[in-house]
């Protein structure tokens, strides 16, 4: 059935339609928005279901949900503010638009003719309404009230009066906004804020109090001993059943948040989704506190550190959910404040601004490119998305699939396209699900690419044939933008990577899941396959390793022995040699004393001599008899000079009398053999020493 106002309806509500609906599902192809929603008689709530998954424009899963509820019937007439005809003609149901989800709600309000609703003049601006603020600083609420046509700054100006920090020092956080700073000059009405809202004040530019009055009980001037402590953190994590202890010493000056941060580089865990235990309560939402003045125990502080379960983002209120009814107050002031937020076009954003690109055009460094994708992801769809490696697909790919086999994990490779319908409702919807997100963490290596580009399109294939083979890279090659996005998941057989399943953008949520589950299932049945055969062929390895190494220590012993016994022969003979050497020394020494004292001995006296004569006889060990007659008046030192002169030296052997037995080499050597009374005869013994 045609809706009977899409005869009536002005080409400025067309408009107003078109931007809403290229606001929700970031389609920047105007005609194709206009296609569809032309298909859909400019119905929003059914143009944007049939590009959702889930619904009837193609993409309906095998759930069966019910369709959503017929609103034409509710659609409000035309209507203009500056016609006072209108003032008599409310209809039953108007339209505004809901900042929070960027949908457009229809709120049926029943008409009463006793009490009808006022309105503004078409003259008149729009009435400010009234905002409530808690904003949260250190520890303390304090809370400010302010309408919606000031600026930011006024807001900032009233925070000033109640807590002495100038508005220039003031870094406010949470806004409904994805920057992470409003100007401010920026009218609160252009941020479609909520009546009730909750904002946090940063001031990194002034000191902590709590470093100035230590709760640790140090006095004051006990605070730089306190910063100069070194402080031993022994922090137990648990992740997955599992217990890690780590033991850090670190100095009191370090900051909580910078704790966190090396906790971070050892268990790549990131500070936003650690879970502490342990921490003294003042530094439990300070990350700025020194460690030294936060009160933790000396030396030794015992902490605890799980991991965050990852909450799921917002979810956008569904259009069929979002009927509410109103109740009709008779205070005009609450009358006028709801037409306020319901006629209030200027609340109502014209069009989204062309999206910054996941990935840079005609990238060069894979890591870059990666940190570029993460951010930008974020950006868009918020802080709950799956984890993205960040690094190249050759790494990612060592990292699942070329470690252990107990260790691996399947690739998923997420292929996005900015030009594809159904990417925005994927990524926000389906990917970021908390449910998606969890099992990609625990059973994935999520690797992410941008082919908006062909630059980037024609790199991927690149590196799929390096990877993947032909085959895939053919297919990527054929892929084209309305078959994006899609989940690649990878695995590992025969020493090869293979790609088993092609996962569209196009299935719902139960779908996905239903397909990642059986993709994790066979692979861990393979894995478990795996997982026993490499221990077998760990255990041969090991015996085979215990073999060689006895092999090699018998080897070595023996290599020990041999050398031993060849050190020992060289010993021997360099002792050979050196004797050999020391005993031609002696006797070359005693040649030459044997010589000197042949110099030394005068002649033998003849037989016939006139002079007294001594007659000796010397008996050698051998039993030689030798004779020599000396002059009697010679020194006894002539007859040692000649026993010498004959090799007997003095220091090998002793000379002895026969009667009495005497050693005459011990006696004076300058005495005469007459005064020895070894005149005219006697018979000496030589006997070694």
């Amino acid at each position: 059935m045609r809706n009977p106002n899409l005869a009536t309806m002005a080409e400025g509500e067309r408009d107003q339609v078109l931007a809403e609906f290229q606001a929700f599902t970031a389609l920047e192809d105007i005609d194709t928005c206009i296609q569809i929603l032309e298909s859909n008689e400019w119905n929003l709530m059914r143009a944007v279901n049939s590009v959702m998954p889930g619904s009837d424009g193609g993409l309906s899963s095998s759930g069966g949900e019910p369709p959503p509820p017929n609103f034409e019937d509710v659609s409000p007439p035309p209507y203009s503010a500056s016609s006072p005809d209108n003032d008599n003609n409310v209809p039953d149901s108007r339209t505004f638009f809901d900042p929070s989800s960027n949908l457009e709600h229809y709120v049926a309000v029943p008409s009463t003719s006793s009490s009808p609703p006022r309105r503004r003049h078409a003259g008149a601006g729009p009435r400010p309404r009234m905002l409530n603020f808690k904003v949260e600083y250190r520890d303390q609420n304090h809370f400010i009230n302010v309408g919606d046509n000031e600026q930011i700054g006024k807001v900032k100006e009233l925070l000033s009066q109640k807590i002495g920090v100038p508005p220039d020092k003031q870094n406010l956080r949470g806004w409904s906004t994805r920057k992470t700073r409003v100007e401010d000059d920026k009218i609160l009405r252009d941020l479609h804020l909520p009546k009730e809202n909750n904002l946090f004040l940063l001031t990194p530019d002034i000191p902590n109090p709590t470093l100035v009055q230590p709760t640790c009980d140090v006095e004051m001037e006990n605070l730089a001993e306190a910063l100069n402590k070194m402080y031993a953190l022994h922090i137990k994590f648990t992740e997955n059943g599992k217990i890690q202890e780590y033991k850090l010493n670190m100095p009191g000056s370090k900051t909580i948040g910078e704790v966190k941060n090396d906790v971070y580089a050892l268990t790549n865990l990131p500070a936003r989704h650690q879970i502490w235990t342990g921490w003294p309560d003042s530094a439990k939402n300070d990350d700025s506190m020194t460690i030294g003045c936060c009160g933790l125990s000396f030396p030794f502080h015992n902490l605890e550190l799980t991991k965050a379960n990852i909450t799921a983002r917002p979810k956008r209120v569904p259009l069929n959910e979002v009927v509410t009814e109103i109740e009709i107050s008779d205070d005009d002031d609450d009358m006028n404040s709801i037409e306020d937020d319901m006629f209030d076009n200027e609340d109502i954003p014209s069009n989204r601004g062309r999206p910054t690109p996941l990935m840079p055009e005609s990238v060069n460094d894979e890591v870059e490119a990666l940190e570029h994708f993460t951010k930008e992801f974020r950006e868009r769809y918020g802080e709950t998305h799956p984890v993205f490696y960040v690094g190249s697909l050759e790494n990612a790919i060592k990292e699942a699939l070329n470690g252990k086999a107990k260790d691996r994990k399947l690739l998923a490779v997420y292929l996005h396209h900015d030009g594809s319908i159904l990417s925005n409702v994927f990524c926000s919807q389906i990917l970021c699900s908390e449910s998606v997100v969890n099992y990609l963490s625990s059973n994935f290596i999520t690797w992410a690419w941008d082919m908006t580009h062909e630059t980037n399109c024609a790199r991927l294939i690149t590196m799929a044939t390096r990877h993947f083979g032909n085959v895939v890279a053919g297919q990527m090659r054929c892929l084209k933008a309305e078959q994006l996005p899609m989940l690649l998941v990878i695995s590992r057989a025969r020493a090869t990577n293979e790609v088993i399943d092609m996962i569209p953008g196009s299935l719902s949520l139960d779908e996905l899941m239903t397909r990642l589950i059986h993709d994790s299932e066979s692979f861990q049945q393979q894995q478990r396959i795996d997982i026993q055969e490499e221990e077998e062929r760990e255990a041969r390895e090991t015996i085979r390793r215990e073999q060689e190494e006895a092999f090699e220590e018998s080897l070595a012993a023996d290599r020990k022995k041999v050398e031993e016994q060849r050190l020992q022969q060289e010993m021997e003979i360099k002792k050979q040699e050196e004797e050999e050497r020391q005993r031609k020394e002696e006797e070359q020494r005693k040649m030459a004393i044997q010589q000197s004292a042949a110099l030394q001995i005068p002649d033998e006296p003849p037989e016939n001599s006139e002079e007294p004569v001594a007659r000796l006889r010397f008996r050698t060990p051998t039993g030689d008899i030798k004779l020599r007659r000396f002059r009697a008046t010679e020194p006894l030192k002539h007859v040692l000079f000649y026993l010498t002169s004959e090799g007997f030296h003095m220091e090998d052997y002793k000379i002895l009398t026969t009667f009495p037995r005497r050693d005459i080499s011990q006696l004076d050597e300058s005495e005469t053999l007459q005064d020895l009374k070894l005149y005219p005869q006697e018979t000496l013994i030589l006997e070694e020493k």
